[in-house]
């Protein structure tokens, strides 16, 4: 006895020859196709952004070894570029007194007597700090300054929003020095970030910091010092890491196609669940 194999057969075909169109139907499937095409534009839209992967990690760069440059734009109101210098220590020994390069450093008067430093100095990656100090014979109760710029490591000279990098000039536009006989501390915490681009090509490091600011009265030998402006450096182990990448072309159709069989499957179920809870009615079951 011939055993006929649609017997078990579970997935019924339709005969679409007694399907009838309806209006619900035609909605269902215009809705679903403009859902799916704006679906589509915007995984369109990301995939040619692309993602930004952020990451931290503990780094050991060499006890001090690398150079960090710093970007500044300081102006020092009380006194001439004559009687203030830009001071550089470090916990290596090393102690420059107003000893930069010009071509990376400009010193300027300005027009009520104060003196702008504008440019680029280098630091070690380590504890240390830089210093204006009054020079000369002249001295003034106040060292009134203003923080135009400041800035370490790499320059980022595009605008991101995915990559969070408010912490990069935190001290600009700052002014103080109004307290008289008072010493400026800049405690400045910097932490290493690298900014990895694969739509430029780049990897860069800059540095974020953040800062507390405290006056006090210098003394040496019972002496009160003049009043000067420091910015002491502490260097963060930690580095934070903001990579932007692509996925492949593959994952992306596969991923968009996913999205559209499911999106109909799902209508699909609505709509014959609607039928069929429409026919029982229509049969009178439920009465």
């Amino acid at each position: 006895m011939a055993v006929d194999v649609r017997t078990f057969d579970l997935f019924h075909t339709p005969t679409y020859d007694i399907a009838a169109p309806s209006k619900l139907g035609g909605a269902l499937t215009i809705s679903t196709v403009i859902f799916c095409f704006l679906c589509f534009l915007s995984e369109i839209s990301s995939f040619r952004h692309g993602t930004v992967k952020e990451m931290v990690y503990l780094e050991n760069t060499g006890g001090g070894q690398e150079h960090v440059s710093v970007h500044l734009n300081i102006t020092i109101f009380d006194y001439s570029c004559k009687h203030v210098s830009l001071d550089i220590q470090d916990y290596l020994g090393r102690y420059e007194i107003d000893e930069h390069d010009t071509k990376h450093l400009l010193k300027e008067n300005t027009r009520n007597g104060g003196c702008n430093f504008n440019g680029k100095i280098w630091v070690r990656k380590m504890r240390g700090n830089f210093h204006f100090t009054p020079r000369g014979t002249k001295t003034n109760a106040t060292i009134t300054h203003a923080i135009h710029q400041l800035k370490f490591g790499d320059e980022i000279d595009w605008d991101d929003d995915d990559i969070p990098m408010e912490s990069y000039d935190t001290l600009e536009a700052t002014e103080e020095g109004e307290t008289k006989g008072h010493t400026h501390d800049y405690l400045v915490k910097l932490v290493r970030t690298r900014v990895w681009d694969d739509d430029y090509g780049t990897d860069i490091y800059p540095y974020q910091y953040t800062y507390s600011h405290r006056n006090f009265v210098g003394h040496h030998k019972g002496e009160a010092l003049p009043p000067r402006v420091f910015f002491r450096l502490d260097f963060s182990p930690l580095t934070m890491s903001y990579r932007r990448y692509h996925e492949s072309s593959g994952v992306f159709l596969s991923r968009h196609l996913a999205l559209l069989a499911g999106t109909f499957a799902v209508v699909k179920m609505f709509y014959s669940t609607l039928c069929v809870a429409q026919d029982t009615v229509r049969c009178g079951k439920f009465q």
